[in-house]
């Protein structure tokens, strides 16, 4: 499927194309500002998809945050599967990812849950996933990724 329209910032579908790969593609959402007010279950079903479901959720700080977000998009994977050449890509892909979370607003959060979504992910989980609710200057943003085959 080719995308006609993308309205994501540029470093979203460039960290997308640098980290593709043999049996293996990443695929990043981010949501918002959103209603920091409203239940999490009620946000998501409103902007990610009407079938999500989230058993849990739990507070992270803003260094787990980031390390669980580098390890995934750094995940090296193996022969069979994982991104093409990572170790010549990783400083463009880092720096992608710090303006990634930078316009998740992650450094600027006052409080950050992870949390599994269960159902209704946009993308298709294999490898790794995360799932974050963002809150930040009384607003939020829900930042995805996954990997997938």
């Amino acid at each position: 499927m080719q995308v006609i329209n993308n309205s994501r910032p540029e470093y979203m579908p460039r960290l997308e194309h640098l980290l593709y790969g043999n049996n293996y593609s990443v695929s990043i959402d981010l949501y918002g500002p959103l209603d920091a007010n409203r239940p999490l279950i009620e946000v998501l079903k409103s902007a990610v998809s009407s079938s999500c479901e989230v058993p849990r959720s739990v507070l992270i700080s803003v260094d787990e945050a980031r390390a669980h977000i580098l390890e995934s998009l750094l995940y090296p994977g193996d022969p069979a599967a994982g991104p093409i050449d990572l170790p010549a890509k990783r400083s463009e892909v880092t720096a992608l990812v710090e303006q990634l979370l930078e316009g998740a607003h992650v450094n600027k959060a006052d409080a950050i849950y992870t949390f599994h979504l269960a159902k209704g992910h946009p993308g298709y989980p294999v490898w790794w996933e995360f799932a974050l609710d963002i809150h930040a200057q009384g607003r939020r943003w829900i930042l995805l990724g996954s990997s997938s085959d």
